[in-house]
């Protein structure tokens, strides 16, 4: 049977003569695609002052392309290097570039090493993703290393801090914004913790100084406080949910101290004004006992339950540094609600259970006597809410 010439394979160096008198049936292309929530991710990235840069290994074309539609470049107008580029220039060089340069196209494995190495001495703190095994000198070397958990092979795996399970740049951008609410929330308990603990280390060593014949709290009176009173709202504010703003400030220095930025004057002034308050309390309730009837000892007990419910209101404050607490949202941490609830019934029944009452040494107070100490405890939430109001005013100022 003869041989269909259409069905032959032309042999080589034909081509002149096989590929003539053609018709132009169609051409077929690919696209890989971004996924549709990356163009969002990458917004969020600038607006949290986070800077997203493309290294690939494709046409510098198509690197372009994908990083204008996505926002990584302007359209039209941010320069792409090359690895013929990054051949050219010296460490010095390359120091310069990456200021400026967001998109790097056909690059070799050692040049993302390079570009991770000159961004870290611009100071920067690099997160490097990447799949390969090629990729490994690069992960290694970036402060956050950042390997493919689907498409990543075992070296880059082993080679990266942190391994993204479902590939997807978005996810990364989620996990910043949670690192910041984590890091928020580690300063917002250690604000409620020691600014409390500083106003009754005060109140409690100016008791004898001011002649008031010994401290107003027995030692488990104190030990209450510490466990109670300031444990369980501080745990639940160590949950609060993320701000508004959360991602739209630039990045804090990462080797700021954790009392930097006003946390540490913060916590002395408002435990001086916690002092202030319950010393204010404590002088005029020692006088106020001497003449009414009662118990001539309950002026602790008034110190006691202004201390601990003062402090109630200090943790419905400090939720948020910018928003006042009336244009929160109450239910978006009902832990805290439940918590602020839970130790003020408990700081009553120590006061109104006879049993609690004899066991922790208070002493019964009247409603006139309840009500003085829940106006003192009041002025504590009351001044944390005008330092917003303060510091709101002088940021519209400049």
């Amino acid at each position: 049977m003869p041989a269909n010439p259409l069905l032959e394979i032309p042999p080589e160096g034909s081509d002149e003569k096989t590929e003539r008198d053609l018709v132009w049936l169609g051409l077929v292309g690919m696209l890989d695609a971004p996924r549709p929530e990356v163009r969002d991710a990458v917004a969020r990235c600038r607006s949290a002052g986070i800077r997203p840069i493309m290294i690939t290994g494709d046409h510098q074309l198509t690197a372009q392309a994908v990083a204008e539609d996505l926002g990584i470049a302007i359209r039209g107008g941010d320069r792409v290097l090359t690895g013929r580029d990054l051949e050219k220039m010296d460490p010095k060089q390359l120091e310069q570039e990456v200021q400026h340069v967001n998109i790097y196209a056909r690059v070799a494995p050692e040049h993302k090493l390079h570009i991770v190495q000159a961004l870290q001495r611009r100071n920067q703190i690099v997160a490097m993703t990447g799949d390969g095994v090629n990729d490994a000198p690069a992960l290694k070397q970036a402060d956050i290393g950042v390997a493919m958990g689907i498409t990543g092979t075992d070296v880059s795996k082993d080679a990266s801090d942190m391994i993204l399970l479902d590939d997807n740049f978005a996810t990364i951008v989620a996990a910043a914004e949670e690192g910041r609410v984590v890091y928020t929330n580690i300063r917002r308990f250690i604000k409620y913790i020691l600014g409390s603990n500083i106003g009754e280390l005060l109140t409690i060593g100016a008791a004898p100084l001011i002649g008031l014949g010994g401290v107003p709290l027995t030692p488990l009176q104190i030990l209450w406080m510490n466990l109670v009173t300031d444990g369980l709202p501080a745990l639940a504010l160590a949950v609060e949910p993320a701000e508004p703003n959360v991602m739209k400030r630039p990045p804090y220095d990462p080797k700021e101290s954790i009392f930097a930025r006003g946390l540490g004057s913060y916590m002395i002034r408002i435990g001086i004004i916690l002092s202030i308050l319950a010393i204010s309390l404590m002088v005029w309730s020692y006088d106020y006992v001497k003449h009414t009837p009662g118990d001539p000892e309950r002026w602790k007990t008034m110190v006691f339950t202004t201390l601990c419910i003062a402090q109630m209101g200090h943790a419905l404050a400090i939720r948020s540094n910018t928003q006042l607490t009336i244009e929160m949202n109450p239910f978006s941490n009902p832990y805290i609600l439940a918590a602020v609830s839970l130790t003020t019934i408990l700081q009553l029944m120590l006061v109104y259970v006879p049993f609690l009452r004899s066991f922790f040494g208070t002493h019964y107070l009247n409603l006139t006597e309840l009500g003085i100490c829940l106006g003192f405890s009041m002025l504590m939430f009351v001044w944390v809410e005008l330092e917003k109001l303060v510091l709101r005013w002088y940021t519209t100022r400049k």
